[in-house]
């Protein structure tokens, strides 16, 4: 039998937490980010000084995983039920390994953005994401064509100076060689063949071609009505990252054409977003269906979301208003939506701080770990603390207008 959901009267009294969380367009599943969770929370907890244990992960009756978080802050003990809001087995799915479907894949979706504006609107709200889905494609054109041209122009530089038979061939292949190596360390670097399957994903999404995908976010969708309505519980606390974030607000925008009514029951409705990628999929033309959920959870009176996003990871639309950036205007007296910026560079020592920006994608990562430094964000006292998301992070105003990004203007999405 559960408890009676405490008094919130400043939002710090919460005793019992629902968390539902959506990873992003990630092959590994729940027991990757049962043990980053596990890991992370208690380098920061225990840097902090207050205690955070990790259950067991234990499969759910809608198929799910879960595990129970018990924390103590100050004297404060919340309970928190963490619940896995699994697609991992979809992304594996669509996680083409072929290197010429991948290839092929690179070329038509670029084009694809490319043909309908999409690619034009997000560079005006953030040129670092766009350039990290545009290095795929340049990268593509260097191997398709520079590999055999580096080849030829060596071998005929090799002929040129004198050269015959089998060393202006061995000239060709080593030029060849290099620019395919080239090649290869670049992508393992920066991870783009990662940020091409999530790109080309969202395109299939937005012209409908993953029903399974939807049938799959409408039983998240009820998954978060019946965690709303069924009680105990103070806070029921939806979190996404990354290409999640774009997941978890179709859940949001679903559960609430299911139960308009759900963000103002005694349950705190709360919705988290890290690293977003929520544009990627809202500026495609086609993707009227996601943007018809943005602005049911643009009208929904009583909920609560924050959108972290940092300007050095260059995976996400950084301080960019997700509502906004996809064409959906914000509703008088709707969601009230916070723009923070976790500030990276101020959780880590300068020179541990550099080194961190030089992997991109374990930077992107970030929003998930411990910090060396205290700072306002702090993802294991977001989720496991006793202050609702809103109270937490109440003293911090919303970043307005973030420019220092954007490209040049473009259209409004239609």
């Amino acid at each position: 039998m559960q408890a009676e959901p405490a008094e919130q009267e400043d939002g710090c009294t919460v005793r019992r937490r629902c968390v539902l969380y959506v990873s992003g367009f990630d092959p590994k599943g729940a027991s990757h980010y049962h043990a980053l969770l596990g890991t992370e929370g208690q380098q920061q907890s225990q840097r902090d000084g207050w205690s955070l244990e990790l259950g067991p992960r234990k499969r759910q009756a809608n198929g799910n995983w879960a595990w129970p978080l018990a924390s103590s802050v100050d004297g404060h003990a919340v309970c928190t039920h963490y619940e896995f809001l699994g697609w991992d087995d979809m992304v594996r799915a669509h996680w083409t390994r072929s290197m010429p479907k991948l290839w092929w894949q690179t070329v038509t979706t670029t084009v694809f953005n490319l043909r309908c504006g999409a690619l034009w609107r997000m560079y005006a709200l953030s040129w670092p994401p766009v350039v990290a889905l545009t290095l795929p494609f340049l990268l593509v054109l260097l191997l398709m064509m520079g590999t055999p041209v580096a080849g030829l122009c060596a071998a005929w530089l090799a002929q040129a100076l004198g050269g015959a038979g089998w060393p202006v061939a061995l000239a060709g292949l080593a030029a060849s060689g290099a620019v395919w190596m080239l090649g290869r360390q670049l992508e393992a670097r920066y991870s783009m063949y990662w940020m091409v399957r999530s790109y080309a994903f969202n395109a299939r999404q937005a012209q409908g071609k993953t029903p399974e995908l939807e049938q799959r976010l409408q039983s998240h969708a009820r998954t978060l009505v019946d965690k709303v309505l069924q009680g105990g519980y103070d806070e029921v606390l939806l979190v996404g990252h990354s290409s999640g974030a774009s997941m978890a607000a179709s859940v949001l925008g679903k559960a609430l054409a299911l139960n308009p009514e759900i963000a103002r029951q005694k349950a705190k409705l709360s919705f988290l977003t890290l690293g977003q990628w929520l544009p990627a999929l809202g500026t495609l033309p086609v993707a009227r269906s996601f943007r018809s959920e943005l602005q049911t959870i643009a009208k929904a009176k009583g909920l609560d979301w924050i959108d972290f996003s940092a300007p050095p990871d260059g995976c996400c639309f950084a301080l960019q208003d997700p509502l906004a950036a996809c064409g959906v205007a914000h509703v008088s007296e709707g969601v009230s939506l916070k723009v923070l910026n976790p500030k990276f560079a101020d959780m880590f020592a300068p020179d541990v701080y550099r080194m961190a920006k030089k992997d991109k994608m374990n930077l992107h990562f970030q929003y998930l770990k411990a910090s060396h430094k205290p700072v306002a964000y702090d993802y294991f006292l977001t989720v496991a603390g006793p202050c609702t998301l809103a109270s937490r992070y109440q003293p911090h105003p919303s970043v307005q207008s973030y420019a220092g990004l954007r490209g040049w203007p473009a259209r409004s999405a239609s």
